[in-house]
């Protein structure tokens, strides 16, 4: 039976996704052609090796991060990390994976809603994403109610040209559409200041 915990000293080390499978074979990615999403043939295979196997348990085990690790007999078989620090009205989910043998077990769905759980904590009224843009990654987000982000955060976007930077509300829709007008409303004002083109 897969666990989920909060990673800890006690069930967490550098060596912990040694033996991680990170595979995931890519057959169809999306791609912004003429404005808008596509799905294109782009055949792949994700893998990590042992350095940046330790590189990304270095990461989410530090102060930055607030991270959640499935078990199965004390292996790590999945995670999720998020940013502590909110940008604007998000939590960033950072990073989330599923190892390859337990994909399709309700895994991610226990961890995304543990995310989810977190950012309502900290006072966000979403999740940011910033989405690997193969077909299976993209449909899962939009299973957990995620979709394209309006306003994507520049440096996200810049540091990932390929990802598709997404959303998740973790507020009641009625208030985070409110919310949204609001903030494009502002945005728009403080463009329009000193002009009068309008």
């Amino acid at each position: 039976m897969i666990k989920i915990e909060l990673l800890s000293e006690t069930n967490f080390c550098l060596e912990a996704l040694d033996s991680y499978n990170r595979k995931q074979n890519v057959n169809k990615v999306y791609r912004r052609i003429d404005g808008e999403y596509a799905l294109v043939e782009c055949k792949y295979t994700e893998d990590w090796d042992l350095s940046q196997k330790r590189s990304v348990a270095k990461q989410i085990s530090s102060d930055d991060y607030i991270t959640y690790i499935a078990l199965e007999n004390d292996t790590v078989v999945g995670f999720i990390g998020l940013l502590k620090k909110l940008n604007g009205p998000y939590m960033i989910l950072d990073m989330m994976q599923v190892s390859s043998e337990c994909r399709g077990q309700g895994v991610g769905r226990r961890l995304f809603e543990l995310g989810k759980a977190e950012a309502i904590k900290a006072g966000a009224q979403a999740l940011y994403i910033s989405a690997c843009s193969s077909e299976e990654t993209i449909a899962f987000y939009r299973a957990m109610g995620s979709g394209l982000a309006s306003i994507p955060i520049k440096e996200l976007a810049e540091k990932e040209p390929y990802d598709l930077q997404m959303i998740c509300p973790v507020i009641d829709c009625d208030r985070y559409s409110e919310m949204k007008l609001t903030e494009n409303m502002i945005r728009w004002a403080e463009c329009k200041h000193g002009s009068t083109d309008y």
